[in-house]
């Protein structure tokens, strides 16, 4: 596997990072144009509600997640959910499996509220049928597992963790999500040394499952190199995450979000190397892609410019931090704001 981009390459790329990906977006685009034609044309001979539709919603939902475009892809998910409640009941496994595609598409974009209730009620219909259980069931309760670390309640995320990881004993080949989805929990407990096991587990798995260049092995090293980071063994973290990083940048689109948590995860190592100058660009750089895309009013932009901040003014440059400091206020005060409408919706 290759090592990644030495950290001071992978600065000097910030500006050329886009002309380089310019034939490779090229391509992404002619994808995605043959895929809506494909679907636009079974949506004129089948009606747009047909059931058949729902590979075409799928391919065309993970080529947008690919490219970066993490809103477009939940809209897709939507419209599949809706396809197969109407065509097969929402209590089949087939609206089940929708809901936990939506519910991580919705995780992707760190939206917690919308994927919670999408994956109870999944997990709820997968496992009370008669049929086998789905292979997808394993996936719903590690996505819960993930959501209650997020929220810090992580006695929940173990028991859903642990309910991953049985049911996923049944699948031929064993997904690690439940596996990093317990080590996230762990990690929220601060019993590091577990979490760490559980997540170079993973990655071996991985490994060998997939392509050591392959995407979800891109996850676990930067959720090893997160791990690390909590730690602040920072010097061990920024190999992991520049392996990450060179896999994102040959698998995903020039703006991805997680191509900008990548150099997000670098600013808060090179910040703790106590390298101000390159920390402040790796954030800035973070701030400039999620700017550009769909994730431009997202909490993931808002903790990115609230670090930038951060930085500039331990470098006191008191001036320069205030536009990042005041982009992330408004943000996290629009999303309060949402979240407090929605509680009263409930």
């Amino acid at each position: 596997m290759k090592s990644g981009l030495p950290i001071s390459m992978a600065l000097i790329g910030l500006c050329c990072l886009g002309f380089a990906a310019t034939a490779e977006t090229a391509s992404a685009a002619d994808r995605t144009g043959a895929l809506r034609q494909t679907l636009s044309a079974q949506e004129a001979r089948l009606g747009r509600t047909n059931p058949a539709l729902l590979p075409a919603l799928d391919k065309l939902a993970q080529e947008r997640w690919r490219d970066g475009d993490l809103a477009e892809a939940v809209v897709l998910r939507r419209r599949a959910l809706g396809i197969a409640v109407h065509a097969f009941g929402n209590g089949s496994p087939r609206a089940a499996e929708a809901m936990i595609a939506l519910a991580q598409a919705h995780i992707d974009r760190r939206q917690y509220l919308d994927a919670e209730p999408l994956l109870i009620i999944a997990a709820t219909v997968l496992e009370g049928g008669t049929e086998p259980a789905s292979p997808a069931l394993a996936d719903a309760f590690a996505g819960l597992a993930r959501i209650a670390a997020a929220h810090g309640s992580a006695e929940a995320g173990a028991n859903w963790a642990e309910r991953a990881i049985e049911a996923a004993k049944s699948r031929p080949q064993r997904s690690s999500k439940p596996l990093l989805a317990l080590a996230a929990v762990r990690a929220s407990e601060e019993r590091f040394a577990d979490s760490e096991q559980l997540v170079r587990e993973a990655l071996a798995r991985d490994r060998e499952r997939f392509s050591p260049d392959g995407l979800a092995v891109a996850r676990d090293l930067s959720q090893l190199g997160n791990l690390y980071l909590r730690q602040k063994r920072y010097a061990e973290a920024l190999p992991l995450l520049q392996q990450a990083a060179a896999i994102d940048q040959q698998a995903l689109g020039p703006a991805h979000p997680f191509i900008a948590d990548d150099f997000y995860d670098f600013g808060l190592a090179l910040d703790g190397l106590k390298r101000p100058d390159q920390a402040g660009k790796s954030l800035a750089f973070a701030v400039k892609l999620l700017g550009s895309g769909s994730e431009k009013d997202s909490l993931r932009l808002a903790y990115a410019e609230r670090e930038l901040a951060r930085v500039l003014r331990a470098a006191g440059k008191d001036e320069a931090a205030k536009p990042a400091a005041e982009g992330s206020k408004r943000i996290l005060d629009k999303i309060e704001d949402e979240e407090r409408d929605r509680e009263r919706q409930i």
